[in-house]
């Protein structure tokens, strides 16, 4: 048994990372210390791009894509190579923090996982589909997605998630609500198994020709990003500019 008064609250080592394309997620992730990011998007062109305009980006990444020779993997090996890699960055004394970028093709890299543990067809081009996921493979699903998060959370270095959203009306009030865009129960969760959840966004203000655009993180829900389950238990403001330098002298 352990004392309240004997712990220690650290600075957060897990996050997750929610946003449109093109918001900042995976730039932002790159400017933590020492990453080695598990490029699951094969998309990290803009980011790097953004970088080098004031500073040449240094970290460690690796593609599920292909093995360790640069042979591309098929679709059921695509998972395993992921966790490969983890188990990799785990490893690594240089490493401090790992970046999965995105939950989206992890989830249907996990989906073909899934798929073959149970014995089940696996589409091997892009003319046919999937077998129908059933009822225990929904299950299997959050579950192993859930030990994935849990077994980096215990690794002891710092890991981000980063999520797209996608936008539904409620039927009723013809309102906009904002979701993790995860498939099935997982996404009403999925921000309550991280310390920190936040929502990055472009904000404009102006009027062309001098429209200006600023990349802001949110960290208390507003109306529509309420079903997001954004948080921040590091002290932050509910939204503040995505200004890596300030963030990160606070999370190092």
């Amino acid at each position: 048994m352990k004392s309240s008064t004997t712990y220690t609250p650290s600075l957060p080592k897990s996050l997750l990372f929610i946003g449109s394309p093109g918001s900042g997620k995976t730039t932002f992730a790159l400017q933590l210390p020492k990453v080695y990011l598990i490029d699951c998007d094969d998309n990290l062109g803009g980011p790097v791009r953004h970088l080098s305009l004031t500073k040449k980006p240094d970290f460690l990444y690796d593609s599920p894509f292909t093995d360790a020779t640069g042979k591309p993997l098929p679709r059921e090996l695509q998972f395993n190579r992921v966790i490969d890699l983890i188990d990799e960055a785990v490893k690594l004394p240089d490493v401090e923090t790992i970046v999965i970028d995105s939950l989206s093709s992890l989830i249907e890299m996990m989906f073909s996982h899934v798929l073959k543990c149970q014995n089940k067809t696996i589409a091997k081009d892009f003319k046919t589909v999937d077998k129908k996921f059933e009822y225990e493979d929904w299950a299997a699903f959050g579950n192993l997605l859930r030990r994935l998060i849990f077994e980096l959370k215990a690794s002891g270095k710092r890991f981000i998630i980063t999520a797209h959203i996608k936008v539904e009306q409620d039927e009723l009030t013809k309102s906009l609500y904002k979701f993790i865009n995860c498939p099935g129960q997982t996404a009403n969760y999925l921000s309550g198994w991280f310390e920190e959840a936040w929502e990055f966004y472009i904000h404009t203000s102006g009027m062309p020709p001098n429209e200006k655009a600023t990349r802001k993180i949110r960290t208390v829900p507003d109306a529509r990003s309420q079903p997001l389950g954004l948080k921040s238990a590091a002290g932050f403001a509910a939204t503040m500019d995505a200004d890596a330098t300030t963030i990160l002298a606070k999370l190092s």
